[in-house]
């Protein structure tokens, strides 16, 4: 783990060196002109003279803060309003648990709870509880002076009781934000190399579904396929809590490079968009589920696993374990869900007026019913084997027009992607310029790398 004492203790004792040679070589000039040239050149200092910590993958990771894109603190409120120190009892909100249940547990009498009660206003609730959260009831001496409902580590409901009764208030802290980078090579796949380079699993499943638009990461990854992502890690006072975001990546696929800035446009969506301000967001999923593998490829003459006879195979399966979601490739309308013969348990999605997805051999059904529309990535069934199916998988079948087309290459004649208007390309640039640039230097230096390493002696 990035230890943040250890990395400014470094820091100073480099800066240190620094200046004292700063200093002989300023010797001649006046103290308040060496003092200002001193001054002028630590913020610059800082910054080279952050360190290199550790391994990533194949390539080495940094981390830095980037005043441009690292939030202040100074707004930031104690989570804890008293100075004295308080004694702590947590509750952890079980399935069935209501506040009047944990005063009773806490031993607390009911007219205080009333008077908290009667105090709620609006967004200002202390009763709404939410299974797996923790509750922090706070006390001076055996008096209890404030009640806190844990959101997150920078969020908190609180209760504050004075004589004049409660008062409720939202409690937030923003969190020092710190830039990493991870860069690898893919050996196998995606999941392998993320973990390898030092990336959690959710931010590999991020960077999936990122490009999960553009890229299939079964059938078009090939060995030596590189990424370079640049993430937010969070920390409060120096303690990592977090990672945050994806703020850049790029994904070299067969030698094509995908770059992906996040953006957040005037309308407040959110989206990634490659450096011409084009988003990677098509109409339809590359794969219909978070796969571990795809078993049988499209093909129109293949023997079939359980007759036993040639029979064509209009679609693709996604060999994946039992109870695995399956998402909605496209916006559309669902106008079947039942069992269809050797498909089993069948949903069947209308996507406008000439395009249908097929979704066979599933487990169970999403929440979705018939005649309901869905919006792309919405869970509508869970993979199985109902149906003809030797194991666990999901057939995919993409028609367009009555024909079934093979959707690893039909995707690509489809609708462009959105594309950010005029108006927005300028603030766009200005943001995503410095990420681009950071990742082209990453690639860069480990390109070098490899080039020291490879030479010949």
């Amino acid at each position: 783990m990035f230890c943040v004492h250890s990395v400014k203790q470094k820091i100073e004792i480099r800066m240190r060196n620094f200046i004292n040679r700063l200093d002989a070589i300023c010797h001649p000039f006046p103290g308040t002109h060496a003092l200002g040239l001193i001054s002028s050149v630590l913020f610059t200092a800082s910054l080279v003279l952050w360190p290199t910590i550790g391994e990533t993958g194949d390539q080495s990771n940094q981390t830095m803060p980037i005043p441009a894109l690292a939030k202040t603190t100074t707004t930031n409120q104690h989570l804890t309003s008293q100075t004295e120190p308080l004694v702590i009892r947590t509750e952890q909100v079980q399935a069935g648990d209501s506040l009047s249940r944990l005063f009773s547990r806490q031993k607390l009498k009911p007219q205080l709870l009333h008077a908290l009660t009667q105090a709620e206003k609006g967004n200002h609730r202390i009763s709404k509880l939410n299974v797996g959260q923790t509750i922090e009831f706070r006390y001076s001496g055996e008096t209890l002076v404030e009640l806190a409902v844990i959101q997150s580590p920078f969020h908190q409901t609180v209760a504050t009781h004075q004589a004049d009764g409660w008062s409720i208030e939202q409690r937030q802290r923003d969190p020092e934000i710190y830039i990493e980078h991870a860069r690898a090579t893919i050996d196998s796949s995606l999941f392998v190399a993320g973990a390898r380079a030092g990336l959690p699993d959710n931010l590999i499943m991020e960077l999936a579904d990122i490009y999960g638009h553009v890229i299939d990461f079964v059938y078009e990854i090939r060995k030596g396929d590189q990424f370079t992502v640049t993430f937010e890690k969070r920390y409060l006072d120096g303690e990592f809590i977090e990672y945050g975001n994806i703020l850049a990546a790029e994904f070299v696929n067969s030698g094509e490079s995908f770059l992906a800035v996040r953006y957040t446009d005037n309308q407040g969506d959110i989206g990634y968009y490659d450096d011409k301000g084009v988003s990677l967001r098509k109409a339809f999923l590359r794969a219909p589920l978070n796969f571990r593998r795809i078993s049988s490829n499209f093909n129109l003459a293949r023997k079939h696993p359980v007759l036993g006879r040639m029979r064509a195979h209009k679609g693709t399966d996604y060999a994946a374990s039992t109870g695995t979601p399956i998402y909605a490739a496209g916006d559309g309308k669902i106008t079947y869900r039942g069992t269809k013969g050797g498909y089993g348990r069948t949903v069947i999605i209308k996507h406008g007026n000439s395009i249908e997805t097929r979704y066979a051999h599933l487990s169970r059904y999403g929440k979705y019913r018939r005649g309901q529309k869905v919006k792309q990535g919405q869970v509508i069934g869970y993979v199985g084997m109902s149906g003809l199916a030797t194991g666990p998988h999901l057939h995919y079948e993409f028609i367009v027009s009555g024909v079934h087309r093979n959707p690893r290459t039909i995707l690509d004649k489809l609708p462009k992607a959105k594309t950010l208007p005029q108006t927005e390309i300028k603030r766009f640039q200005h943001l995503a310029e410095p990420l681009i640039a950071s990742l082209n230097a990453q690639r860069n230096n480990a390109e070098l790398a490899f080039q020291t390493i490879t030479k010949p002696k």
